[in-house]
């Protein structure tokens, strides 16, 4: 990855996984998640959780948001954003959008306003990496936006404290 703002053609799940670290740890103001099940060999790592949580805590001008389709993988895998988002709930919501026609279950991670990672449906197997496009990033900036417009927040997404 020395010279990843050049590269375009990207595998998944590797090394879209480091891309998607990548992208986190660079950003300044926001990252916006969009997966449909937040697959965990992606998005359950450590170093994916860490770069969120230090974007999160960073200020309070700072912005992370995770929008899925389906919450189950969350649960059994004991997923590391969903525990990030239950600590820092108001600085990482994470939310459910269970379907819209215009979603085709595509996996999008956005950084600020100009770096974007993206793939086709859960059927492709490898998606393309654009760190310094500002128009290929707006449209899916404005994408996410409108979905995370429709999207609810998730009861069982809440910690359960005793």
């Amino acid at each position: 990855m020395s010279d990843e703002r050049y590269a375009s053609a990207v595998d998944y799940p590797k090394p879209f996984d480091a891309f998607a670290v990548s992208l986190c740890r660079s950003a300044t103001r926001c990252v916006r998640i969009l997966s449909p099940c937040l697959d965990p060999t992606v998005f359950n790592t450590d170093g994916l959780t860490n770069a969120v949580s230090a974007l999160a805590r960073n200020s309070r001008q700072t912005e992370v948001r995770i929008l899925v389709s389906d919450t189950r993988m969350l649960f059994r895998s004991s997923h590391r954003l969903l525990a990030l988002a239950r600590r820092l709930p108001s600085s990482v919501p994470l939310r459910t959008l269970k379907e819209h026609p215009d979603w085709n279950d595509e996996t999008v991670v956005i950084r600020d306003h100009d770096g974007l990672l993206y793939r086709q449906g859960k059927d492709h197997s490898g998606g393309f990496y654009e760190p310094d496009s500002r128009a290929a990033t707006r449209r899916h900036l404005d994408f996410f936006d409108a979905l995370w417009r429709l999207s609810v927040e998730d009861p069982e997404l809440r910690s359960m404290r005793l």
